[in-house]
């Protein structure tokens, strides 16, 4: 927005934070340019806060737009701006509602996502459609990749959507509303949302690989009870059979049995050590055909 020449009235986000041992300030991109171009900042630790509400109601904002905030926002806000606020979200809504509409797709085995411009509306995700974006997913597609790609696409639509709506003079449109037979939602993924369970099909396993890369990872346990990441695998469709779990073979890769199916697991990342290709996991690693993971 700022690089297509569109005033900025300001920027809203996260407030500070420290991590690491040193419990260093946490460096935000999105302040950092905003300085650099002069654009003030409010950082409040909730958006419902009375000063934060009146700082932003002094910027009389034409539009508010929300891109992953990860705060709700009450009435008293969303009628702030002078046209109201939108949502920039990660699907084709009515699809996929809620925080983790990128993984779900991925889970869902769809072929297509893309992005949505939403006036916002107390209710989550729920408010007409301003304009859209879609695109494929790929067969092997990963949940970063997919995000990356879709951070570019909605950066592209709000340039798009805001340049029609400023050469045309007038205010925001109507939009569509949503097929509320149509809804599907998806929460927040945490943490325990990683934890691989070993009899769902080859396939769910495959997508759930992707779908969780990055973070939290799909996580196992090895039979001796150390903690397992996998990165990275593939469906074989001609494998030994097992039980959910069973480790089935060691050569030409690691293969462990699904609810229906195997997987091969190609990168893992074993606890307390680097991530790495399964064949040199193997060389360091005592295991059996035979052994059970994840048990």
């Amino acid at each position: 927005m700022v690089e297509a020449g569109f005033k900025i009235a300001g920027l809203v986000t996260s407030p500070p934070r420290r991590a690491g041992r040193g419990r260093k300030k946490v460096v935000n991109p999105l302040v950092e340019l905003a300085k650099a171009q002069g654009i003030p900042v409010l950082r409040p630790e909730s958006a419902r806060d009375a000063a934060f509400q009146q700082d932003f109601a002094a910027w009389q904002a034409d539009v508010g737009v929300v891109v992953s905030y990860g705060q709700l926002l009450d009435q008293a806000l969303l009628d702030l701006p002078a046209q109201g606020c939108v949502n920039l979200h990660g699907s084709l809504l009515p699809r996929w509602r809620g925080a983790s509409p990128v993984q779900a797709a991925i889970l869902a085995g769809e072929e297509e996502t893309g992005v949505s411009l939403q006036q916002m509306v107390l209710a989550l995700d729920a408010g007409p459609v301003l304009a859209e974006r879609s695109t494929p997913i790929g067969a092997r597609e990963e949940a970063p990749e997919l995000f990356a790609r879709l951070a570019g696409l909605g950066a592209d639509l709000l340039v798009e959507f805001f340049r029609e709506i400023e050469n045309s003079r007038g205010g925001l449109p109507r939009g569509k509303p949503q097929d509320e037979s149509a809804v599907t939602v998806c929460r927040k993924v945490r943490k325990e949302d990683g934890v691989v369970d070993w009899s769902q099909s080859a396939e769910d396993m495959d997508r759930f690989v992707r779908a969780m890369a990055s973070w939290p990872c799909a996580q196992t346990q090895l039979p001796n009870g150390d903690g397992l990441k996998i990165h990275r695998g593939h469906v074989v469709d001609e494998a030994p059979d097992g039980a959910p779990g069973t480790i089935v073979a060691l050569e030409p890769a690691l293969l462990v049995a699904c609810g229906n199916g195997c997987f091969a697991l190609e990168e893992v990342q074993r606890e307390g050590k680097g991530r790495m290709v399964a064949s040199d996991f193997l060389r360091g690693t005592s295991l059996a055909v035979g052994e059970i993971i994840g048990a």
